[in-house]
């Protein structure tokens, strides 16, 4: 009797203690509300969109009298002083004559060339070999942008066709061609006198056939005191005719410079470097040097940039609209109503297995619904890609089993 008694004291025992874990499970372990984030990799720039004046060291070139006017260099064609930069002519006339003349000039000296390999030059592999080289020449010129280089190297490359394509039996036809040509190249130039001139660079520089009448004024001594009431006239500007020819950038710095709200620039100072994507004429940021940041008027303020790189491509265009890229911040995009604040620590809840596991953060960037947050990969302990973020609004602490 007293051995029922004991067991079934035992019984209702075990049946509390089982009764209390549920209890605990239900209250403890009871399946939460929740869902999930993947903590994924994030980059986002700080900066503007602005427009603003690309400002040169600018020379104007004056003309000869010659009624038309051809540019003999590229835009953005570097010069030597001395060297012409455009041919002049005194009618439409002298100016189809000059044209003849120079294709024959150069017809003659690539069929001269052609006619000067021996027999031994064409059966050999060198002649081949110079064929390849030169079109990677061309090739490499013209991905760069540096067209007048190509033209340069394809020129160079014609007479060697030529020789590749002819036999020791074409040489004598060749040569009757060339003393053809030679003929016809002196008759032309004894009909042209004196109705073509030219134009030469008073300095070295980077050639331009594009002026605008702002070369005097728009100057890199004006953006050194330039206020933004000042900068501001020159909104909105357009062409001004002028009688130059075109003009030569003397030296290859050049600015970049914008009227923009000062909050957005307070970080900046004379001396820092940020990325300008350019809409136009540029390929890829550009990586600019912070001159000056003007006196604050009516909240607004004048940011002067410059660069000593790509002068080939800012000879032309006065005004430019451009993204300024202040800084770069990448890192991991973690949703706001994930954040939690623990004894002043900032961090989340992961989700580990069936339970949920704090990991610290540290807040880069506030970008609207979420945060931009250090990626830290020194220790498991931090926020790493891929891990699940938990969202919920029920209570929630380290180790707690979450259940859906």
């Amino acid at each position: 009797m007293r051995g029922d008694k004991f067991t079934k004291a035992v019984v209702i025992t075990l049946l509390c203690v089982v009764a209390s874990y549920l209890i605990f499970s239900v209250t403890r372990f009871s399946g939460s509300s929740f869902t999930t984030y993947k903590a994924v990799r994030y980059e986002v720039g700080d900066g503007i969109t602005t427009s603003g004046f690309l400002v040169r060291s600018e020379e104007l070139l004056q003309g000869d009298g010659g009624s038309i006017v051809v540019p003999a260099r590229t835009e953005g064609e570097k010069v030597g002083k001395g060297q012409i930069v455009a041919a002049t002519y005194r009618s439409e006339a002298a100016r189809t004559r000059q044209e003849q003349i120079e294709a024959l000039e150069t017809e003659i000296a690539q069929m001269k060339y052609a006619h000067s390999f021996s027999a031994s030059d064409l059966e050999s592999a060198t002649l081949d070999n110079d064929i390849l080289r030169l079109i990677n020449q061309v090739t490499r010129s013209a991905a760069r942008r540096e067209y007048a280089a190509a033209d340069k190297s394809a020129e160079a490359l014609k007479p060697y066709i030529l020789r590749r394509y002819i036999n020791s039996n074409d040489a004598d036809v060749l040569w009757a061609r060339i003393t053809a040509a030679q003929d016809r190249l002196n008759s032309l130039r004894a009909e042209a006198g004196t109705e073509a001139g030219a134009i030469t660079a008073p300095v070295s520089g980077w050639f331009s056939a594009v002026t605008d009448g702002y070369e005097s004024e728009l100057t890199p001594a004006f953006l050194e005191t330039a206020t933004v009431a000042a900068l501001e006239k020159f909104e909105g500007i357009s062409r001004r005719e002028t009688d130059a020819v075109g003009k030569l950038v003397t030296s290859p710095k050049w600015y970049f410079a914008a009227v923009v709200p000062s909050q957005n620039v307070a970080e900046l100072e004379a001396g820092n470097r940020i990325d300008v994507n350019f809409a136009y004429d540029f390929y890829g940021a550009v990586r600019m040097k912070v001159e000056r940041i003007s006196p604050t008027e009516n909240d607004r303020c004048i940011l002067v940039l410059s660069s000593d790189a790509y002068i080939q491509n800012a000879v032309s265009t006065r005004t430019q609209t451009a993204d300024l890229v202040f800084a770069d911040r990448s890192g991991l995009r973690v949703p706001k109503t994930a954040l939690y604040v623990n004894e002043g620590t900032s961090g989340v809840y992961v989700l580990e297995g069936a339970e949920a596991k704090w990991k610290p953060i540290e807040i880069l960037y506030d970008n609207g619904d979420s945060f931009i947050v250090v990626l830290d990969k020194s220790s498991t302990r931090n926020l790493w890609p891929e891990d699940e973020i938990i969202l919920t609004t029920e209570e929630i602490f380290n180790g707690k089993v979450m259940i859906k």
